[in-house]
């Protein structure tokens, strides 16, 4: 019997906590850069202010990329912020427009990529049907496994978070330096 209850205390799914993110990062989407921020009754956090994804994506992408040839004027694709937070935040689960899953399935597969690549562990996100069709563009809500607490504005929030992100080989961004 205390195997059973074992078994299934460890296959039980962690709890997961929904994150605001701004995405005001992303410079293959300059449109999501011009608006101001959302109001939410969520735990907002800024991505600009989390490098880790930023150069995360910017390495996925670069897997994609042939250096013989000329760079893009924009190196990353939609796809490549997905897999980033999936893999830097650990996101489970987005809460996106249903149009978005074949974008999602290709985020999933350049996160399995890149995390194989680095020996990093992996579990791929899902997509929740969005029933926020009014949210704005620039808002995305997200559930992790890392819990979150209102530090009293978005910034203090980013950089709580940053602080508890892996540094992805900035050893510097730990440290709460740029």
């Amino acid at each position: 019997m205390k195997t059973a209850a074992l078994h299934t205390a460890q296959t039980q799914p962690a709890a997961l906590h929904r994150c605001h993110l701004i995405v005001d990062g992303n410079t293959h989407r300059s449109d999501l850069c011009a608006t101001g921020l959302p109001q939410t009754d969520g735990i907002q956090v800024s991505e600009a202010l989390l490098p880790q994804i930023r150069t995360v994506a910017t390495l996925i992408a670069a897997m994609r990329h042939d250096f013989d040839s000329r760079s893009p004027d924009v190196f990353t694709e939609e796809a490549d912020w997905f897999a980033a937070r999936i893999i830097v935040l650990g996101v489970r689960r987005f809460h996106l427009d249903v149009t978005l899953t074949p974008m999602l399935k290709l985020a999933n597969r350049r996160a399995t990529a890149f995390a194989a690549r680095h020996k990093l562990p992996f579990v791929p996100a899902e997509i929740r049907m969005s029933l926020h069709a009014g949210r704005p563009a620039n808002l995305l809500i997200a559930e992790t496994e890392l819990s979150m607490s209102d530090c009293g504005n978005i910034v203090a929030n980013s950089l709580a978070l940053k602080n508890r992100l892996p540094a992805f080989g900035m050893p510097h961004l730990k440290s709460g330096g740029v």
